[in-house]
């Protein structure tokens, strides 16, 4: 009997492979990632993902010591649609890779880095809008985002 068991786990260990693989290989195209230059050496480098506890702010961007990250409070940020913590990392990604302070302009960047990781169309960025809608309610600035050239050559 017991070899039956083990004969049973190494075949569906086996069998069970390429779905992980599978799993992990999408997981990948999901992933968010970003680059930034570190204010001190100048140095293009991958942004770090931290986590923060706040009431304010789902995520933040900061400069520690110079090294450009996102700090995220996660509790909020996994209840989240997929597009919406796409819109948000890339917003604060927007702020580090272009040091931009301007909102529209961070908006209308993010959209651009989106776009470049997991492409867009008019229709995904309108479900956007609607998601942002229905989560931080009705805003001008979410409109807006309609008005970015980044939406208009999509």
């Amino acid at each position: 009997m017991r070899d039956i068991l083990k004969t049973a786990l190494v075949l569906s260990f086996f069998l069970l492979l390429p779905l992980n693989i599978l799993a992990l290989e999408a997981e990948k195209d999901n992933r968010l990632s970003c680059t930034a230059k570190h204010l001190d050496t100048n140095e293009e480098v991958a942004v770090k993902t931290v986590p923060a506890i706040t009431n304010k702010n789902i995520a933040t961007a900061q400069w520690p010591l110079g090294y450009p990250t996102i700090a995220i409070n996660e509790s909020d940020f996994i209840k989240l649609p997929e597009n919406a913590r796409q819109f948000i990392y890339y917003h604060e990604c927007a702020h580090l890779k272009f040091q931009i302070e301007d909102e529209y302009e961070t908006d209308c960047k993010s959209l651009e880095l989106i776009n470049e990781n997991h492409p867009l169309s008019k229709i995904n960025v309108r479900k956007l809008v609607e998601t942002l809608v229905k989560k931080f309610g009705m805003s001008r600035r979410w409109s807006e985002l309609l008005q970015c050239e980044s939406f208009r050559k999509l």
